[in-house]
């Protein structure tokens, strides 16, 4: 059985525990290591937390690991890039190996920035990895490898993720941490390819479910990006993703296959589904909003 180490989804997105904090209570230190394409916080930043957070306190209620099915985010307001945040979580329903819970993540003097319900399931997998959420220190925030990007917002979001697929443009520190490269079908439909590495694994030894939300809502975020108006900003505010596998961490490529369901005025919907080579590994939905 091998550690944890200092590469792994925890610190990787600046997420430990307050000294003499309850188990199922994480805080996540924002940073520039988790921006956008814009220097930017958005949904995709928050993925790994609210993965944890949402299994914590079914997992404590019982015995047996557990695996999440389905997370559901909701997010309004955007956290400031040096915020620190707080999750909670509390079982809602249970039956059997089954049960939901709610999750709430905070930010200063208790602004609630996001909300959603996680689904889990109690399985017989075997932890090959000591550590996880149980010896968590006090979070360091993720650094940025260089300046944060200021986009030109008067070109248009199919500009701008041009800009980002011939590499005249950053892909932002998120996209550049999952590993990711954006390219657009001949549809016109985006896609997020995101190469897999150690760090994303999960104490099963398969990617980190919170990793696995993070790669497919970037996609969906590139996505809302492509389709915002030329001087309107952009924000992932609903998304939902049902995890059907989890992939090795050994250096495959994933990708995100992104979908346009509809684009208006003030919010676009989107569809997206993770691939390994031809297996599906997940389907995801999310809501853009537009804002002049």
């Amino acid at each position: 059985m091998t550690s944890l180490t200092e590469n792994d989804p925890f610190t990787s997105f600046g997420i430990g525990r307050r000294a003499g904090a309850p188990l199922a209570d994480m805080v996540q230190a924002l940073g520039p290591g988790v921006t956008d394409h814009r220097g930017l916080i958005d949904l995709p930043a928050l993925t790994v937390l609210f993965d944890d957070i949402g299994g914590l306190s079914f997992f404590y209620s019982g015995t047996g690991s557990t695996v999440q099915a389905r997370l559901t985010m909701s997010m309004m307001d955007r956290p400031t890039v040096d915020e620190v945040l707080d999750g909670a979580s509390e079982v809602a329903m249970a039956q059997g190996p089954y049960g939901v819970s709610t999750v709430r993540i905070t930010g200063d003097e208790g602004r609630l920035l996001c909300a959603g319900i996680a689904r889990s399931v109690r399985v017989g997998r075997e932890i090959v990895v000591d550590g996880d959420a149980a010896e968590l220190p006090e979070p360091a925030a993720p650094a940025a490898a260089g300046a944060l990007p200021t986009p030109d917002l008067q070109r248009t979001g199919r500009e701008i993720v041009a800009d980002i697929v011939d590499g005249t443009a950053p892909i932002g520190e998120l996209g550049r941490l999952l590993g990711g490269a954006v390219s657009v079908d001949d549809d016109g439909e985006v896609r997020f390819d995101s190469v897999t590495a150690p760090w994303m694994g999960n104490v099963m030894g398969t990617m980190h479910g919170g990793v696995i939300a993070a790669v497919v809502a970037q996609g969906l975020s590139f996505a809302g990006q492509a389709a915002a108006p030329a001087g309107v900003e952009y924000q992932l505010v609903d998304f939902s993703v049902a995890f059907l596998r989890s992939p090795a961490v050994d250096g495959r490529t994933l990708q995100v296959r992104t979908k346009t369901a509809k684009v208006g005025r003030r919010l676009g919907i989107f569809t997206a589904e993770l691939y390994d080579g031809d297996v599906l590994l997940a389907t995801a939905t999310g809501d853009v909003r537009f804002d002049a």
